[in-house]
């Protein structure tokens, strides 16, 4: 069995809420907007990501100049990340959509950073072998970096939601652990790479 790979601090994913509750993660049911509420996975996936780094790295704290530990302060990191990772009216559907929107982000906040793509076709015969997908998620984790996962059509993965983004950190085999709507759950990634029937992808950022 391959080794679980996972971030180092994922008690930095944990946000406190107004009734004390403590979430795993963000929910798109923050945003005000009830337009964001419905379209706003793929910022609330960035604002996640971009939280993370800035906490466990020190050139990277203007992502998020303060620890939005609390889910007011996370709410606000999220709205800003909206103004450059902006759904539009199909929501966030592609992944180079995504990584553009990330890299414009970083670049607001003076940091030059490099979004990688991983494209999933929706024809399973123009896919690339699952090692290739395992491999880009499995090396974003390595490097500290949470990978945002794009899923259109979740195919037997019944735990999933459909046309959705959602947080990777963590992955042990053909399993990943990931963060949506505050949870944090695993699923069988291979599963939806081989039945998912619409394309999909990958997002990671490096310096």
């Amino acid at each position: 069995m391959e080794t679980r790979i996972s971030l180092s601090h994922p008690e930095l994913f944990d946000i406190a809420g107004p009734d004390g509750q403590v979430t795993r993660g963000a929910d798109q049911d923050w945003y005000p907007d009830f337009w964001q509420r419905r379209a706003g996975c793929g910022p609330t996936a960035a604002s996640v990501i971009f939280s993370y780094l800035a906490a466990v790295r020190p050139e990277l704290r203007p992502l998020c100049p303060q620890r939005a530990e609390d889910r007011q302060a996370f709410t606000g990191l999220m709205c800003r990340v909206w103004d450059y990772v902006t759904p539009a009216s199909h929501g966030l559907n592609r992944p180079e959509r995504m990584a553009q929107g990330m890299a414009d982000y970083a670049a607001a906040a003076g940091i030059s950073l490099t979004s990688l793509v991983f494209e999933v076709p929706a024809a399973r015969t123009k896919r690339p072998d699952f090692a290739q997908a395992a491999a880009f998620v499995r090396a974003g984790l390595e490097e500290e970096c949470p990978v945002a996962f794009l899923n259109l059509c979740r195919g037997k993965v019944k735990e999933l939601d459909w046309w959705h983004w959602v947080t990777i950190i963590a992955m042990e085999g053909d399993r990943v652990t990931i963060l949506d709507s505050g949870r944090e759950f695993d699923i069988d990634l291979a599963l939806w790479y081989a039945t998912t029937k619409k394309r999909g992808g990958f997002v990671r950022v490096t310096v």
